[in-house]
């Protein structure tokens, strides 16, 4: 980390600021995307096709650009692909002289006529990122690359960056003296805001690494992952994967569509795993959405607590309030003090939505009533909790409908609503979130789609 710090000062030395106006929506900039001196800073699409200049004249034309990501932090450019009389050949890094639009002078007297061959490990830009999708992690979203900007740091070329405008293309299709520079225009993207596919370059063997993915809230991931192809969608279901909770908090955010399909292709033991991390209302949620001859199995092998759970969930009509509904809650009884109904939410896995409200019960577990967290926090400890009930009668009942839900949350500005059986025992809670997606329209539930219409 110290390292990639210094390199990123570098960088901010080495090109000075200036002004990027976003071509369609606001980017995020950061000091690595000032100009430089024209010396110290290309585009890719004024490097590729360049003329190759040795000290003989020209030999050919320069076809791409050699790349490692696997060092982290900006990639470090290790050679060139030239096309000379036909042939494809490598050109090191330190036979790479002065590059400038449309001209790369190689020093030195000789060039070797090996063909060029990846190894393992590099990216091309212009075949492997150029015009493809990546991930903006700043915004959360997906970005082109249109345009792939190379700066000089520490006496090397580097990747510092992408430029996803529509300008870009349209700049392209002019011949190259024709060409504007029109770099104070350009929607860029920091190189540290962008995570690019990999998974489809040969030989490269890499993974997407989960750190950037980490900056991404589950929500934001998903959408990511329903709006690219299946074997890019893959390529961040991996890289999650190294994160068990981080994986079950996308599957519960992905539609139902894109779950069955990422777990389609898992063994029932990591499928299970998933589910297993998986809150126990979206795990059986998800369970009935599988194979028929996998869920029985699947099933077996998830914990015992969270078997149970599961369980009794899948015996409520998945369009009910006892279906839609969660087992983990807060509860304690009507003798409790603050300070017991405090260490009860510590010690919960509940969630923050889940805790909202301390519900208070009475003789056989009777549902008395709630408790704002807020008034807990802001009581004497030694008081009691019977003291503080709020509300009494706020209860729904398992084979309640969702209007019916929806209309005593709403009457009662409820956060969290209680489900009761016939004893008036509470069996779960419904939180205005899982309302929320399971009564909104399915346009409605990614940003992205809406953003699309």
């Amino acid at each position: 980390m110290p390292a990639l710090l210094a390199l990123t000062a570098d960088i901010a030395r080495t090109v000075p600021e200036c002004r990027r106006v976003a071509d369609s929506q606001p980017m995020a900039v950061s000091q690595a995307s000032a100009v430089a001196a024209p010396a110290a800073r290309l585009w890719l699409t004024e490097v590729v096709g360049s003329r190759l200049v040795g000290p003989s004249g020209d030999l050919g034309k320069v076809d791409d650009v050699i790349v490692r990501l696997a060092d982290g932090g900006y990639p470090p450019v290790t050679g060139l692909v030239a096309r000379i009389a036909g042939r494809k050949l490598f050109v090191p890094r330190d036979r790479i002289g002065e590059m400038t639009p449309g001209r790369v002078v190689l020093t030195g007297e000789t060039l070797s006529h090996t063909p060029f061959e990846r190894r393992q490990g590099e990216v091309l830009l212009r075949e492997d990122v150029l015009d493809r999708r990546a991930i903006s992690v700043d915004s959360g979203r997906l970005v082109n690359a249109n345009d792939i900007e190379l700066a000089v740091v520490r006496g090397a070329w580097r990747v510092v960056g992408i430029d996803a405008s529509s300008r870009s293309m349209l700049r392209r299709w002019l011949p190259r003296g024709m060409r504007p520079r029109p770099h104070e225009t350009r929607a860029f993207v920091d190189w540290a805001n962008v995570e690019p596919f990999v998974g489809h370059v040969p030989t490269s063997r890499l993974l997407m690494p989960l750190r950037r993915i980490r900056r991404l809230h589950p929500a934001q991931i998903a959408d990511i992952v329903e709006q690219v192809s299946h074997d890019e969608g893959e390529e961040i279901i991996s890289a999650v994967h190294a994160d068990p909770e981080l994986e079950a908090d996308v599957f519960e955010e992905l539609n139902t569509e894109h779950q069955v399909e990422f777990l389609k292709q898992r063994s029932d033991e990591e499928a299970a795993a998933v589910l297993a991390g998986m809150a126990a209302d979206d795990a059986a949620d998800l369970i009935v959405e599988l194979d028929q001859d996998r869920r029985a199995h699947i099933l077996s092998l998830l914990p015992a607590s969270h078997q149970v759970k599961v369980r009794a969930l899948l015996s409520y009509n998945p369009d009910s309030a006892g279906g839609l509904m969660s087992p983990d809650f807060v509860a304690v009884t009507e003798s409790s003090t603050v300070a017991e109904a405090l260490d009860a939410v510590r010690s919960s896995t509940a969630s923050a939505q889940q805790t909202a409200d301390i519900f208070v019960t009475g003789d056989g577990g009777r549902l008395l009533g709630a408790v704002p967290l807020v008034a807990l926090v802001r009581a004497a400890s030694t008081g009691r909790v019977s003291q503080l009930i709020q509300r009494g009668s706020t209860a729904v009942r398992a084979d309640d409908d969702f209007p019916d839900v929806a209309t005593l949350m709403a009457d009662f500005n409820l956060i969290v609503a209680p489900v009761v059986d016939d004893d008036e025992r509470i069996i779960g809670v419904i939180s205005v979130d899982d309302l929320l997606e399971a009564m909104l329209p399915e346009s409605w539930r990614r940003r992205a789609e809406a953003d699309a219409d």
